[in-house]
């Protein structure tokens, strides 16, 4: 390391590039989790000219270095076990198993070749991902498929209502509800929701949201429709119920109404 520290002390000079460091990393919690060097994922630096590279947590100080790379060799700093960190053939930080405690911003400090030293930082969140089936309607009762279910509602409820929950997820997801119509048009019932504390699951997040229901005497479709960066390409993922009439109630086309439900859980991208 001595002769790493000469080049910082040669060169003098850093420069930081936040322009580009703005949006979180989410890395599964329990699961092996890479993070990219702003400098170095964006094409500021090439691979091959990097010479000397240092990655450090919570903060840019030398107690704080995690790992280093030097001129091809790779090596833990600070007493931290080999295994616990490593850095990849893209100089990208390998985290071998990711907790809550892994959670923050991570920096990295990067020498090219006959430049000077650039400093970037990337803020990474821990995320679990929520319990399948998700979004899942609580009065699904018989699954049918993995996309597909009934329930039947027993007629002497007074206030019948569908409830739509995402569980066991971090950070939380956010929910609605809306109407869809057979032309193909979508109408806002609700963007409520409420969020809880997962009662098995530690620091996870239980989302559900509720809206009440008359019977018809049409078939009415609702969509409830999950939302948020736990998700990823799965972000926009719904359930549509489908509510058909078991009995005749009045009402028009487009009140909302059934006692017997199926549900098809779809995602909006695929």
């Amino acid at each position: 390391m001595s002769s790493v520290q000469k080049v910082v002390a040669v060169v003098g000079i850093r420069i930081s590039a936040n322009n580009i460091e703005d949006e979180i990393s989410f890395l599964e919690r329990g699961n092996p989790g890479i993070l990219s060097c702003p400098l170095v994922g964006s094409g500021q630096i090439p691979l091959d000219q990097i010479e000397v590279m240092y990655w450090y947590f919570p903060r840019m100080s030398d107690e704080n270095i995690l790992i280093s790379y030097f001129k091809g060799n790779v090596a833990p700093q600070n007493g931290i076990p080999a295994g616990v960190y490593d850095i990849n053939r893209n100089f990208s930080l390998v985290i071998e198993n990711v907790t809550d405690s892994y959670e923050g911003t991570y920096y990295c400090r990067v020498k090219p070749k006959l430049r000077m030293l650039f400093d970037g930082h990337v803020t990474m969140g821990v995320k679990v991902s929520p319990t399948e089936p998700f979004p899942d309607v609580t009065q699904c009762t018989q699954r049918i498929s993995e996309s597909a279910c009934e329930a039947e509602l027993p007629n002497d409820i007074e206030k019948p209502s569908l409830t739509c929950t995402v569980r066991d997820a971090k950070p939380a997801v956010a929910l609605r509800w809306l109407l869809e119509y057979s032309d193909g048009d979508t109408q806002l019932i609700s963007d409520r929701f409420t969020v809880k504390p997962s009662e098995f699951s530690v620091n996870t997040f239980t989302t559900s949201a509720s809206i009440p229901i008359v019977a018809s005497n049409v078939d009415t479709l609702y969509r409830c429709q999950a939302y948020g960066e736990v998700l990823g390409a799965r972000n926009g993922s719904h359930v549509t119920v489908t509510v058909t009439k078991a009995h005749y109630i009045h009402g028009t086309p487009r009140e909302h109404g059934s006692l017997l439900l199926s549900s098809n859980i779809t995602g909006l991208f695929g």
